[in-house]
């Protein structure tokens, strides 16, 4: 069957799709409404998408009932039998003209369709019953035609409508609409043809369930068909829609479907009341629960419903059951544990609750307060009583040894939903494929996730619109990450880059890593870090390629100190990201892994062994027994995390600071004094001029306060007698400079005082 889909606001058919072998030369019997059957060639009926599922799936041997009169059957039989041997013809839109040859039908469709209003709007719902797209576009084309430069006036005439639209009223809508009335008319006319028929053949009342049609729903009032037309053009006029019109259910649920919920507010109270609209609205906006019947805001089962498509439906929840503990672990223990996250502070803060909700559901974790969702041992308790509450956990905590063990213990599987680090050690991440299969797992969890969403794509008009044919879905497209650090850095694990350039930016990540000793070397691979912008280093140092490819010049790229810097933060002082290695780096892994990886050799040829992995954390263990080595992270320091590159310090008074955007004293060096309310600094500077005042993007820190060093070095290292004697040195200084200080001011006070003392006297 040919398929109809828009491209760039104007409708388009699609190739027409052959009928399945199977059903080729068989027949088929459709039974019509009236009791009557209708033995039919099986390929042409199969092509309605509706009929070939239902033909498949139990054969030709059963009746396939439709809610449509003989008549109608035969009609779209006709339809059917030509194009399961004629192709489609492509009607064109815009329409160019008002005859629908010209605008691309073949003769044979424009003549099929030269049929009575009511044969037609009949055959519309038909088709649209059915899934004939090619049918469904060619009478919505034929239904344009009917009403393109007719008035409203002569369109209310010519579809024998009751004209029972007040002036007032009129007017009232002519000024809220912005659309125009002629085309609210044409649209008017047209969809109340489409009701007209849907309630004659009863569909409407098969989809909903019901015995009879809405009595509300007049199809023969102008009035009504003017105000769904203007509602479905904007749903916010239905706030100012009269009452029959909020009562009609089929345009409430169009409004609530284009308005993703909002439009419940404006409905009636009965709509209100509707409990299939109240979850339908809740699904996409769930404070729209808020504006149900208070009737169904306090049933507790129907909430328990309303949290069970959206948990922030509890924030439209009475204040009574939003308090509620013995509501909260009711929800928690049928698996709504999400209606904590509408629940009054004092409960989402309440540690006992949240424990006991985290052991019937451990979703209810999530919604807990900032405070409780920091908190290690909070984490801890919550992992020992359900461990699937570690999917919920801040990236630290999934990557906190002692929170994944916890939660391990109370349920292996958890293991899962640890961060990639604590995975790799627990076997989860085999070093043979590096992770290849943990990322194709997850490519196709988020391709299926994908293709799910797209299959659940609902119509959002009250008549099917066209068949919409979906592209590929794809995978989420991967985030991008800025850092602001004197300059701006944009980088990513999945940058596209030249294979000669990833290379060059790989060995300069890794080279640096390497000289970095076991003990601070953190749990993260160095393609994650250098794989994009940060790899200025590599494009610096061109390992191999001989010419850069982007035309950077040198002040577009980063310094060999920014890059180190910027590879400090990410390694060292930043959660470790989720990564995945390249596939075509598993060859290559274990010769980055020596020492001499990212050094360019010489002429003299050095034989090394490339590092086993099993190897690596003996390694790590050794190093860490090193307790004579000198690792304070100073400028020239080998032995320091960074091999003697100079790492980030942060302002603080007394640090030495380089100005940089300043065009008059770019370059010039001063030291910190006060940090103001503002954020700017007062800053002495070192030529003897006046002091400055400065904000923190005119300046870089290049050297630390003697006390932060100091501080620095506890944290990290053992206190030395060098140490100590040095400390005790420095705080001796700085109170001999406090002292001096205190007894110049106390002179400059004395003299002040006598002064003024003699003024007085003098005047005296």
């Amino acid at each position: 069957m040919a398929e109809t889909y828009e491209v760039f606001g104007q409708m388009k058919m699609g190739p027409c799709q052959a009928p399945p072998q199977e059903l080729e030369g068989k027949t088929a019997r459709i039974k019509c409404a009236d009791g009557e059957v209708l033995e039919v060639p099986a390929e042409a009926l199969a092509l309605s998408f509706r009929a070939k599922k239902d033909l498949l799936e139990k054969g030709c041997d059963q009746d396939f009932e439709v809610p449509l009169g003989k008549g109608v059957v035969v009609k779209l039989m006709e339809y059917l039998k030509h194009h399961t041997t004629n192709e489609y013809s492509e009607i064109r839109t815009p329409l160019a003209s008002d005859h629908l040859v010209d605008c691309g039908a073949s003769r044979w469709d424009a003549s099929f369709a030269n049929v009575d209003k009511e044969m037609l709007f009949d055959l519309t719902v038909a088709a649209s019953y059915l899934d004939i797209p090619g049918l469904w576009f060619l009478l919505s084309a034929k239904a344009a035609l009917m009403t393109t430069n007719k008035s409203a006036d002569k369109l209310r005439k010519e579809f024998m409508l009751t004209n029972d639209f007040p002036a007032t009223e009129e007017n009232d809508l002519r000024r809220k609409s912005a659309a125009d009335m002629s085309r609210l008319a044409a649209s008017s006319v047209i969809r109340n043809g489409v009701k007209a028929a849907e309630y004659k053949a009863g569909i409407k009342q098969i989809e909903d369930g019901t015995s009879a049609p809405s009595a509300v729903v007049n199809t023969s009032s102008w009035r009504q068909a003017m105000w769904r037309a203007a509602v479905l053009d904007d749903w916010k006029l239905l706030e100012h829609a009269p009452e029959p019109v909020k009562n009609d259910r089929d345009l409430v649920k169009s409004a609530i479907l284009t308005s993703q919920g909002a439009a419940l507010k404006l409905a009636s109270s009965e709509m209100r009341a509707d409990e299939a609209l109240v979850l339908e609205a809740t699904k996409y906006f769930g404070t729209a629960f808020a504006h149900a019947d208070p009737e169904l805001r306090n049933n507790k089962d129907f909430l328990l419903k309303a949290l069970g498509v959206h948990g922030g439906a509890m924030t439209g929840a009475p204040d009574a059951l939003r308090r509620d503990k013995s509501f909260m672990l009711e929800a928690a223990k049928v698996g709504k544990g999400n209606a904590l996250q509408g629940a009054t502070v004092d409960l989402r803060d309440d540690r006992n609750l949240i424990l006991e909700m985290a052991v019937h559901d451990a979703e209810a974790y999530k919604h807990a307060s900032e405070d409780l969702l920091n908190d290690k041992d909070f984490a801890v308790a919550v992992a020992k009583r359900n461990g699937k509450a570690l999917k919920f956990m801040i990236p630290a905590f999934r990557a906190d040894p002692d929170v994944v063990r916890a939660a391990i213990a109370r349920d292996p599987q958890a293991a899962q939903y640890a961060h990639a680090s604590r995975r790799s050690e627990l076997g989860m991440i085999q070093e043979g494929v590096l992770g290849e299969v943990q990322m194709q797992a997850e490519l196709e969890s988020q391709l299926k996730a994908a293709q799910e969403e797209a299959a659940a794509t609902l119509t959002l008009a009250t008549v099917a619109p066209p068949r919409q044919v979906p592209f590929q879905a794809l995978p989420e497209r991967p985030k991008y990450t800025c850092m602001r650090l004197q300059k701006t850095v944009d980088f990513t694990a999945q940058s596209v880059m030249t294979a000669n350039m990833g290379q060059s930016n790989y060995i300069a990540a890794n080279s640096y890593l390497d000289r970095m000793p076991g003990l601070r070397r953190p749990e993260i691979d160095a393609v994650g870090l250098m794989w994009g912008a940060v790899g200025g280093i590599g494009m610096r140092w061109k390992a191999f390629a001989s010419e850069d490819f982007l035309n950077a010049t040198p002040e577009l790229l980063l310094t060999i100190e920014d890059s180190c810097k910027v590879l400090w933060v990410a390694a060292c002082t930043l959660f470790p990201p989720e990564w995945f290695n390249a596939s075509h780096m598993a060859d290559q892994r274990p010769y980055f892994l020596t020492k001499t990886a990212g050094t360019i050799p010489l002429d003299i040829s050095t034989d090394s062994a490339a590092a086993q992995v099993q190897d690596v954390e003996a390694d790590r263990r050794a190093l860490q027994d090193l307790t004579d080595v000198d690792r304070r992270p100073l400028p020239g320091n080998n032995s320091a995390p960074l091999g003697g590159w100079p790492n980030l310090v942060s302002a603080h008074e007394g640090a030495k600071i380089r100005l940089t955007g300043l065009r008059a004293k770019n370059g010039m060096t001063g030291t910190l004094l006060q940090r103001c309310d503002n954020g700017a600094w007062k800053v002495q500077l070192d030529d003897g001029s006046n002091n400055a005042l400065l904000r923190p993007n005119n300046f870089e820190v290049i050297e630390a306060a003697k006390v932060e060093a100091s501080q620095k070095f506890q944290r990290h290292f053992p206190e030395t007698q060098e140490l100590q004697a040095y400390n005790a040195a420095a705080a001796a200084e700085r109170q001999c400079k406090i002292e001096e200080k205190r007894s110049k001011l106390k002179e400059k006070i004395a003299a002040k005082r006598q002064a003024i003392l003699a003024s007085a006297v003098h005047a005296a």
